[in-house]
Protein backbone atom coordinates (compact mmCIF):
# COMPACT_ATOMS: atom_id res chain seq x y z
CA UNK A 1 0.00 0.00 0.00
CA UNK A 2 5.45 4.72 1.05
CA UNK A 3 4.23 6.34 2.98
CA UNK A 4 1.12 4.43 3.33
CA UNK A 5 -0.71 7.89 4.83
CA UNK A 6 0.26 9.33 1.23
CA UNK A 7 -1.08 6.53 -0.18
CA UNK A 8 -4.59 6.38 0.63
CA UNK A 9 -4.70 10.72 -0.08
CA UNK A 10 -4.30 9.56 -3.86
CA UNK A 11 -7.41 10.12 -4.13
CA UNK A 12 -6.06 13.50 -4.78
CA UNK A 13 -4.60 12.54 -7.42
CA UNK A 14 -7.58 10.64 -9.50
CA UNK A 15 -7.62 13.05 -11.97
CA UNK A 16 -4.01 12.86 -13.15
CA UNK A 17 -4.91 11.18 -17.06
CA UNK A 18 -2.44 8.31 -18.12
CA UNK A 19 -0.23 9.89 -21.08
CA UNK A 20 -0.88 8.54 -24.54
CA UNK A 21 2.56 8.87 -25.41
CA UNK A 22 4.43 6.89 -28.34
CA UNK A 23 6.36 3.61 -26.96
CA UNK A 24 10.43 3.79 -27.86
CA UNK A 25 12.63 0.73 -28.89
CA UNK A 26 11.88 -2.05 -27.76
CA UNK A 27 12.46 -5.88 -28.89
CA UNK A 28 11.14 -8.93 -28.01
CA UNK A 29 13.89 -10.84 -26.44
CA UNK A 30 14.28 -12.37 -23.11
CA UNK A 31 14.76 -9.21 -19.82
CA UNK A 32 18.90 -9.31 -20.45
CA UNK A 33 18.53 -7.57 -23.42
CA UNK A 34 15.85 -5.23 -22.96
CA UNK A 35 16.27 -2.68 -24.89
CA UNK A 36 17.22 0.75 -23.52
CA UNK A 37 17.28 3.84 -25.62
CA UNK A 38 16.02 5.02 -28.77
CA UNK A 39 17.84 4.20 -31.94
CA UNK A 40 17.07 7.29 -33.31
CA UNK A 41 17.55 9.93 -30.62
CA UNK A 42 19.62 8.61 -27.80
CA UNK A 43 16.23 9.07 -24.98
CA UNK A 44 15.63 6.86 -22.03
CA UNK A 45 13.44 4.74 -22.89
CA UNK A 46 9.99 5.50 -20.79
CA UNK A 47 8.06 2.49 -19.22
CA UNK A 48 4.88 3.11 -18.42
CA UNK A 49 3.91 2.15 -14.63
CA UNK A 50 0.03 2.22 -13.33
CA UNK A 51 0.55 1.98 -9.25
CA UNK A 52 -0.38 3.59 -5.92
CA UNK A 53 1.82 6.89 -4.79
CA UNK A 54 4.60 6.35 -2.44
CA UNK A 55 4.54 2.80 -3.40
CA UNK A 56 7.80 1.84 -4.03
CA UNK A 57 8.18 2.28 -8.16
CA UNK A 58 8.33 6.32 -7.12
CA UNK A 59 10.76 5.87 -4.55
CA UNK A 60 13.83 7.74 -6.25
CA UNK A 61 16.15 5.93 -3.61
CA UNK A 62 14.80 2.33 -4.79
CA UNK A 63 14.68 2.87 -8.01
CA UNK A 64 18.17 4.64 -9.03
CA UNK A 65 19.61 1.60 -9.54
CA UNK A 66 17.42 0.08 -12.32
CA UNK A 67 16.69 3.04 -14.37
CA UNK A 68 20.77 3.45 -14.43
CA UNK A 69 21.02 0.01 -15.27
CA UNK A 70 18.53 -0.13 -18.28
CA UNK A 71 19.06 3.60 -19.59
CA UNK A 72 15.25 4.33 -18.53
CA UNK A 73 12.98 6.53 -17.24
CA UNK A 74 10.10 5.22 -15.06
CA UNK A 75 6.80 7.45 -15.74
CA UNK A 76 4.35 6.97 -12.68
CA UNK A 77 0.90 7.55 -12.86
CA UNK A 78 -1.53 7.41 -9.55
CA UNK A 79 -5.02 5.25 -9.54
CA UNK A 80 -7.33 6.17 -6.63
CA UNK A 81 -8.71 2.47 -6.16
CA UNK A 82 -8.76 -0.86 -7.88
CA UNK A 83 -11.51 -0.83 -9.67
CA UNK A 84 -10.54 2.93 -11.37
CA UNK A 85 -6.92 0.58 -12.48
CA UNK A 86 -9.60 -2.18 -13.89
CA UNK A 87 -10.94 0.87 -16.27
CA UNK A 88 -7.91 2.34 -16.98
CA UNK A 89 -6.96 -1.05 -18.79
CA UNK A 90 -9.75 -1.43 -20.33
CA UNK A 91 -9.62 2.17 -21.85
CA UNK A 92 -5.86 3.16 -22.63
CA UNK A 93 -4.12 2.96 -25.83
CA UNK A 94 -1.67 0.81 -26.33
CA UNK A 95 1.52 2.17 -25.38
CA UNK A 96 0.17 3.69 -22.66
CA UNK A 97 0.49 1.48 -19.66
CA UNK A 98 3.28 -1.24 -19.53
CA UNK A 99 3.17 -2.14 -16.19
CA UNK A 100 0.86 -2.19 -13.20
CA UNK A 101 -0.18 -3.69 -9.84
CA UNK A 102 -3.87 -5.24 -9.25
CA UNK A 103 -4.26 -6.84 -6.13
CA UNK A 104 -6.02 -10.49 -6.08
CA UNK A 105 -9.60 -8.64 -6.33
CA UNK A 106 -9.92 -7.37 -9.58
CA UNK A 107 -6.93 -9.78 -10.76
CA UNK A 108 -10.06 -12.75 -11.91
CA UNK A 109 -11.56 -9.42 -14.27
CA UNK A 110 -8.26 -8.32 -15.58
CA UNK A 111 -7.49 -12.12 -16.82
CA UNK A 112 -10.77 -13.05 -18.60
CA UNK A 113 -11.19 -9.22 -20.40
CA UNK A 114 -7.82 -9.99 -21.88
CA UNK A 115 -6.44 -6.97 -20.21
CA UNK A 116 -2.73 -8.43 -19.59
CA UNK A 117 -0.31 -10.35 -20.99
CA UNK A 118 0.40 -14.26 -19.56
CA UNK A 119 3.58 -14.20 -17.69
CA UNK A 120 6.79 -16.18 -18.82
CA UNK A 121 8.31 -17.18 -15.19
CA UNK A 122 11.23 -18.28 -16.77
CA UNK A 123 12.38 -14.54 -17.78
CA UNK A 124 11.83 -13.73 -13.90
CA UNK A 125 15.14 -14.71 -11.96
CA UNK A 126 13.36 -14.07 -8.88
CA UNK A 127 10.50 -15.54 -9.23
CA UNK A 128 11.21 -19.00 -7.39
CA UNK A 129 12.38 -16.61 -4.35
CA UNK A 130 9.38 -16.05 -3.76
CA UNK A 131 7.17 -17.74 -1.20
CA UNK A 132 5.69 -21.06 -2.82
CA UNK A 133 2.23 -19.99 -1.92
CA UNK A 134 2.60 -16.92 -3.78
CA UNK A 135 4.27 -18.67 -6.74
CA UNK A 136 0.94 -20.61 -6.86
CA UNK A 137 -1.35 -17.70 -6.33
CA UNK A 138 -4.59 -18.58 -7.73
CA UNK A 139 -5.85 -15.29 -8.88
CA UNK A 140 -2.99 -15.04 -11.28
CA UNK A 141 -3.49 -17.74 -13.37
CA UNK A 142 -6.53 -17.89 -15.97
CA UNK A 143 -9.14 -20.26 -16.68
CA UNK A 144 -6.69 -21.49 -19.41
CA UNK A 145 -3.91 -22.28 -16.41
CA UNK A 146 -1.41 -20.01 -17.43
CA UNK A 147 0.10 -17.21 -15.30
CA UNK A 148 -1.34 -13.41 -16.18
CA UNK A 149 0.62 -11.79 -12.58
CA UNK A 150 3.52 -12.04 -10.02
CA UNK A 151 3.13 -11.27 -6.88
CA UNK A 152 4.80 -8.28 -5.65
CA UNK A 153 3.85 -7.59 -1.60
CA UNK A 154 0.98 -8.89 0.82
CA UNK A 155 -0.10 -7.03 3.98
CA UNK A 156 -3.20 -7.46 6.34
CA UNK A 157 -6.18 -5.42 7.56
CA UNK A 158 -5.60 -6.62 11.40
CA UNK A 159 -5.28 -4.83 14.91
CA UNK A 160 -3.04 -1.43 15.19
CA UNK A 161 -3.23 -0.66 19.32
CA UNK A 162 -1.67 2.02 21.79
CA UNK A 163 0.95 0.36 23.46
CA UNK A 164 0.87 3.32 25.98
CA UNK A 165 -3.08 2.45 26.59
CA UNK A 166 -3.16 -1.22 26.58
CA UNK A 167 -0.91 -3.67 28.24
CA UNK A 168 -1.58 -6.36 26.24
CA UNK A 169 -2.21 -7.09 22.57
CA UNK A 170 -6.10 -8.13 21.84
CA UNK A 171 -6.07 -11.63 20.85
CA UNK A 172 -9.63 -11.72 18.66
CA UNK A 173 -11.12 -9.75 16.25
CA UNK A 174 -13.88 -9.87 18.90
CA UNK A 175 -12.46 -7.24 20.10
CA UNK A 176 -13.48 -5.05 17.90
CA UNK A 177 -17.38 -6.10 18.80
CA UNK A 178 -17.12 -5.71 22.45
CA UNK A 179 -18.67 -3.22 24.54
CA UNK A 180 -15.85 -2.67 27.20
CA UNK A 181 -14.12 -1.12 24.29
CA UNK A 182 -16.95 1.76 23.80
CA UNK A 183 -15.82 4.95 22.24
CA UNK A 184 -12.09 3.83 22.27
CA UNK A 185 -12.16 1.89 18.86
CA UNK A 186 -12.19 2.22 15.34
CA UNK A 187 -13.22 0.11 12.01
CA UNK A 188 -12.49 1.53 8.28
CA UNK A 189 -15.80 3.18 6.56
CA UNK A 190 -15.55 -0.41 3.61
CA UNK A 191 -17.93 -2.69 2.93
CA UNK A 192 -15.44 -5.48 2.40
CA UNK A 193 -13.42 -4.97 5.76
CA UNK A 194 -15.96 -4.69 7.95
CA UNK A 195 -18.14 -7.84 6.34
CA UNK A 196 -15.04 -9.72 6.12
CA UNK A 197 -14.30 -9.17 9.58
CA UNK A 198 -18.39 -9.85 11.42
CA UNK A 199 -17.34 -12.98 9.18
CA UNK A 200 -14.49 -14.64 10.46
CA UNK A 201 -16.25 -13.57 14.07
CA UNK A 202 -19.35 -15.43 13.62
CA UNK A 203 -17.50 -18.29 11.95
CA UNK A 204 -18.88 -17.84 8.51
CA UNK A 205 -16.41 -18.02 5.69
CA UNK A 206 -15.05 -14.31 5.21
CA UNK A 207 -14.43 -14.96 1.69
CA UNK A 208 -18.18 -16.08 0.37
CA UNK A 209 -20.45 -15.78 3.94
CA UNK A 210 -23.89 -17.91 3.80
CA UNK A 211 -25.49 -15.54 6.41
CA UNK A 212 -25.40 -12.09 5.46
CA UNK A 213 -28.26 -11.29 7.79
CA UNK A 214 -26.45 -12.42 11.11
CA UNK A 215 -23.61 -10.33 9.92
CA UNK A 216 -25.79 -6.93 9.01
CA UNK A 217 -27.25 -7.82 12.58
CA UNK A 218 -23.64 -7.76 14.31
CA UNK A 219 -22.40 -5.10 12.32
CA UNK A 220 -25.43 -3.02 13.51
CA UNK A 221 -24.56 -3.99 17.00
CA UNK A 222 -21.25 -2.97 16.90
CA UNK A 223 -21.94 0.41 15.20
CA UNK A 224 -22.56 2.88 18.44
CA UNK A 225 -19.25 1.30 20.13
CA UNK A 226 -16.85 3.08 17.53
CA UNK A 227 -15.33 6.64 17.76
CA UNK A 228 -15.84 6.95 13.98
CA UNK A 229 -15.58 4.75 11.17
CA UNK A 230 -12.25 5.98 9.59
CA UNK A 231 -11.98 6.68 5.84
CA UNK A 232 -8.18 7.71 4.97
CA UNK A 233 -4.66 6.47 6.89
CA UNK A 234 -4.52 10.06 7.93
CA UNK A 235 -7.74 10.26 9.53
CA UNK A 236 -6.74 6.99 11.54
CA UNK A 237 -3.29 8.71 12.30
CA UNK A 238 -4.86 11.59 13.78
CA UNK A 239 -7.57 9.60 16.26
CA UNK A 240 -4.37 7.46 16.98
CA UNK A 241 -2.24 10.42 17.75
CA UNK A 242 -4.66 12.21 19.45
CA UNK A 243 -5.16 9.11 22.21
CA UNK A 244 -8.94 9.20 20.90
CA UNK A 245 -8.88 5.78 20.29
CA UNK A 246 -7.09 2.55 22.14
CA UNK A 247 -7.10 0.22 19.19
CA UNK A 248 -8.70 -0.16 15.93
CA UNK A 249 -8.88 -1.86 12.37
CA UNK A 250 -5.90 -0.84 10.28
CA UNK A 251 -3.40 -1.90 7.21
CA UNK A 252 -0.08 -3.32 8.36
CA UNK A 253 1.86 -1.00 6.29
CA UNK A 254 0.71 1.90 7.53
CA UNK A 255 1.40 0.69 11.45
CA UNK A 256 5.34 -0.16 10.30
CA UNK A 257 4.91 3.51 9.04
CA UNK A 258 3.91 5.04 12.48
CA UNK A 259 5.93 3.01 14.62
CA UNK A 260 9.48 4.00 12.66
CA UNK A 261 7.54 7.49 12.87
CA UNK A 262 7.92 7.15 16.94
CA UNK A 263 4.55 6.32 17.71
CA UNK A 264 3.66 3.88 20.44
CA UNK A 265 1.86 1.54 18.37
CA UNK A 266 1.78 -2.31 17.89
CA UNK A 267 0.29 -4.49 15.10
CA UNK A 268 -1.28 -7.63 15.64
CA UNK A 269 -3.04 -10.29 13.40
CA UNK A 270 -5.22 -12.16 16.00
CA UNK A 271 -5.68 -15.76 17.15
CA UNK A 272 -9.09 -15.65 14.47
CA UNK A 273 -7.30 -14.19 12.12
CA UNK A 274 -7.63 -10.88 9.87
CA UNK A 275 -7.74 -10.08 6.56
CA UNK A 276 -5.43 -10.43 4.12
CA UNK A 277 -4.59 -8.70 0.57
CA UNK A 278 -1.90 -9.50 -1.48
CA UNK A 279 -0.61 -6.75 -4.65
CA UNK A 280 0.60 -8.28 -8.24
CA UNK A 281 2.56 -7.18 -11.31
CA UNK A 282 1.22 -7.27 -14.06
CA UNK A 283 2.24 -6.54 -18.04
CA UNK A 284 -1.02 -4.39 -19.49
CA UNK A 285 -1.57 -5.82 -22.86
CA UNK A 286 -0.96 -2.82 -25.14
CA UNK A 287 2.21 -2.33 -23.37
CA UNK A 288 4.97 -2.00 -25.98
CA UNK A 289 7.97 -2.67 -23.78
CA UNK A 290 7.40 -6.17 -22.85
CA UNK A 291 11.12 -6.84 -22.06
CA UNK A 292 11.80 -3.93 -20.02
CA UNK A 293 8.81 -4.57 -18.05
CA UNK A 294 10.32 -8.03 -17.61
CA UNK A 295 13.41 -6.93 -16.36
CA UNK A 296 11.08 -4.58 -14.03
CA UNK A 297 9.33 -7.22 -12.53
CA UNK A 298 12.06 -9.12 -11.92
CA UNK A 299 14.11 -6.49 -10.15
CA UNK A 300 11.02 -5.56 -7.85
CA UNK A 301 10.60 -9.16 -6.45
CA UNK A 302 14.19 -9.01 -6.17
CA UNK A 303 15.85 -9.79 -2.46
CA UNK A 304 17.63 -6.38 -2.20
CA UNK A 305 14.80 -4.17 -3.46
CA UNK A 306 12.05 -6.10 -1.25
CA UNK A 307 13.92 -5.83 2.30
CA UNK A 308 15.16 -2.86 1.94
CA UNK A 309 11.41 -1.69 1.31
CA UNK A 310 10.01 -3.08 4.05
CA UNK A 311 12.70 -2.16 6.33
CA UNK A 312 11.36 1.84 5.40
CA UNK A 313 8.33 0.58 6.64
CA UNK A 314 6.66 -1.04 3.53
CA UNK A 315 4.40 -4.01 3.12
CA UNK A 316 5.72 -7.57 3.65
CA UNK A 317 8.07 -9.17 1.15
CA UNK A 318 6.72 -12.26 -1.09
CA UNK A 319 10.26 -13.06 -1.45
CA UNK A 320 11.26 -15.31 0.76
CA UNK A 321 14.41 -14.48 1.45
CA UNK A 322 13.74 -11.01 2.14
CA UNK A 323 11.50 -11.65 4.26
CA UNK A 324 13.84 -14.07 6.83
CA UNK A 325 16.07 -11.71 6.04
CA UNK A 326 14.01 -9.04 8.05
CA UNK A 327 15.01 -8.45 12.26
CA UNK A 328 12.33 -11.06 13.38
CA UNK A 329 10.90 -8.69 16.30
CA UNK A 330 10.10 -6.51 13.71
CA UNK A 331 8.34 -8.43 11.52
CA UNK A 332 6.43 -9.60 13.95
CA UNK A 333 5.40 -5.96 15.28
CA UNK A 334 4.53 -5.17 12.04
CA UNK A 335 2.64 -8.83 11.12
CA UNK A 336 5.49 -9.24 8.37
CA UNK A 337 6.19 -13.19 10.15
CA UNK A 338 4.91 -16.48 8.66
CA UNK A 339 3.03 -17.27 11.87
CA UNK A 340 0.69 -13.36 10.64
CA UNK A 341 1.00 -14.84 6.87
CA UNK A 342 -0.54 -18.20 7.91
CA UNK A 343 -3.16 -16.61 9.90
CA UNK A 344 -4.64 -14.36 7.34
CA UNK A 345 -8.05 -14.76 4.89
CA UNK A 346 -7.02 -13.11 1.40
CA UNK A 347 -9.49 -10.87 -0.07
CA UNK A 348 -10.99 -12.57 -2.97
CA UNK A 349 -12.55 -11.76 -6.28
CA UNK A 350 -15.85 -10.86 -5.91
CA UNK A 351 -18.60 -10.48 -8.98
CA UNK A 352 -20.49 -7.46 -9.54
CA UNK A 353 -23.89 -9.02 -8.20
CA UNK A 354 -22.11 -9.37 -4.65
CA UNK A 355 -20.15 -6.69 -4.44
CA UNK A 356 -23.46 -4.69 -4.77
CA UNK A 357 -25.13 -6.54 -2.29
CA UNK A 358 -22.28 -6.12 0.13
CA UNK A 359 -22.41 -2.50 -0.32
CA UNK A 360 -26.19 -2.40 0.03
CA UNK A 361 -25.89 -4.27 3.47
CA UNK A 362 -22.88 -1.54 4.27
CA UNK A 363 -24.93 1.16 3.70
CA UNK A 364 -27.79 0.13 5.62
CA UNK A 365 -25.93 -0.76 8.38
CA UNK A 366 -24.28 2.88 8.73
CA UNK A 367 -27.77 3.98 7.76
CA UNK A 368 -29.15 2.15 11.12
Amino acid sequence: MKNWLKRMGAAALSGVMLLALAACGGNNGDTSTATQDDSSSGEKTKLYVVNWKDYASDDEELMAQFEEEYHCEIVNTYMESEEQLLTSLKTASPGTIDVCLPNCSILPAAIKDGLLKEIDTSKLENFSALYDRFQEQKECFGEDGKMYAVPFVWGSTAIAYNTELMSEAPNSLKCLFDEQYAGKLTIRDDYNDAIMAAAIVLGQDPTNPTDLDAIKDLLIKQKPLNRTYWQTGDEFSKLFAGGQIDFGMMWSGQAATMKQEGEPIAFVVPEDGAIGWVDNWGIAAGSQHEDLAYAFINYMISKDVQYNWASKGGPAPANQSAAESLDPDYAASCGMDEASLNRLYFMAYQDDATKAQWAELWTDVKAS
